[in-house]
């Protein structure tokens, strides 16, 4: 059951993002970099950081002057979020929900690096994250996983971009970390669905920052 939204955390901004980690949080690297870059373009709006993780994307953002709601499931992510929240000194709001389920209102993006197993626990996120502050591992193991696991999580990434639709204001952005096969199945698979953008993530060959609009949907079946 998901907790009621908290108050927002109010600081001065610096352009500055000073991340502490934890053990079972993914730690920051180059795709959630690039995805924190890419969901910043344009003017500032409402922005929702999806599985918010370290709370890194969501700082960032918020630096910027973009209203933030940060979002997770685990725990212990929501606790380091909160914490590189008060860290950072900005303003955004972290609370828990599984998805969409806690989330009201419209965003004018949603920025989510999706984890590699759809149905994660508070294990196996221990596992992972332990691995990938392995020096050799951090940008190998996605590298390793991906094709193995992405027909798996496709079901999953359906469900984040239907929801990202119910949120999304008019001219609102979704914007993905995924490989080139699961953009090209979601455009196949949800309607309307457009892609805009695609930026590699140089450093974990497979990877990219996609972004995602949403266009009317043609009926077919007159």
């Amino acid at each position: 059951m998901s907790s009621s939204p908290e108050a927002p955390i109010r600081r001065e901004s610096t352009q500055h993002i000073s991340i502490k980690n934890a053990m079972g949080v993914c730690c920051v690297r180059d795709d959630t970099r690039l995805l924190a870059k890419v969901a910043a373009d344009g003017s500032p709006g409402r922005g929702l950081d999806l599985g918010t993780g370290s709370g890194y994307v969501g700082i960032y953002l918020a630096q910027r002057g973009w209203q933030v709601d940060a979002v997770d499931v685990s725990p212990r992510a929501l606790e380091l979020a909160r914490h590189n929240v008060e860290r950072n000194g900005v303003t955004v709001r972290v609370f828990r929900s599984d998805l969409f389920q806690a989330i009201e209102g419209l965003y004018d993006v949603i920025a989510c690096n999706p984890p590699m197993r759809a149905n994660e626990t508070e294990t196996s996120r221990l596992i992972s994250a332990t691995l990938r502050r392995i020096g050799f591992l951090a940008n190998l193991l996605p590298c390793l996983t991906l094709p193995l696991l992405e027909r798996r999580r496709l079901g999953f990434l359906v469900e984040i971009a239907r929801g990202a639709r119910a949120h999304l204001a008019p001219g609102g952005r979704l914007i993905l970390v995924i490989s080139a096969w699961e953009a090209a199945r979601l455009l196949q698979v949800v309607p309307g669905l457009v892609c805009r953008d695609s930026r590699p993530v140089g450093s974990i060959p497979g990877l990219n920052v996609v972004t995602f609009v949403f266009g009317e949907v043609t009926d077919t079946s007159r």
